[in-house]
């Protein structure tokens, strides 16, 4: 007696399928939350440089880097350019058209007095939305260093307060050094 042979039924191929795309669904949506968990730990890693560096320049010199009041000021070299073709910080593009952002080139003498402590941090300065950092903004009692994180207003980590973000995912978190 001939032995018989089956295949797989077009029923089977289908539910074998299906299984197969919502394994892959659910490992690309892992994968991207864990991207980007990453780029916001590297990101608290710049801002926290940022403040060392502050704190220990202030040690050094009995007080923060004196630069004008009510501005901002780039944290470091090499951030993407604006439409402008400069090099810019904070909201270098937003749809395409240049707003509040800090030209990188304004920032020299503040990245000079900073380099007299230790080495500048570096990049890569990757945007959210059109915004990118960090940035510092000077106040007359207050030196905001200011991070660009993905996610929303419950994304700050714990070493940082939150400062604003645009409900599509640009979130700007600081940590603040009293004057």
């Amino acid at each position: 007696m001939a032995k018989s042979t089956r295949g797989f039924t077009i029923v089977e191929l289908l539910i074998v399928i299906v299984v197969i795309g919502i394994l892959a669904s659910i490992t690309i949506v892992s994968y991207n939350g864990i991207q980007k968990r990453a780029r916001n730990a590297a990101r608290l890693v710049q801002m926290t440089t940022w403040r060392d560096m502050f704190e220990l320049y202030r040690a050094e010199n009995g007080t923060y880097p004196a630069m004008a009041s009510n501005t901002g000021y780039c944290l470091g070299k090499n951030f993407p350019k604006g439409p402008d073709n400069q090099s810019r910080c904070r909201d270098y593009e937003w749809l395409g058209m240049p707003v509040t952002s800090y030209k990188e080139s304004d920032s020299t003498a503040l990245m000079t007095a900073l380099s007299t402590v230790a080495t500048l941090p570096g990049g890569p300065y990757v945007p959210v939305n059109g915004t990118v950092g960090p940035y510092a903004d000077y106040y007359d009692d207050s030196i905001e260093i200011i991070g660009v994180f993905d996610g929303d207003a419950d994304d700050c980590p714990a070493t940082t307060t939150y400062e604003w973000d645009d409900e599509l995912g640009s979130l700007l978190c600081a940590i603040i050094l009293d004057r």
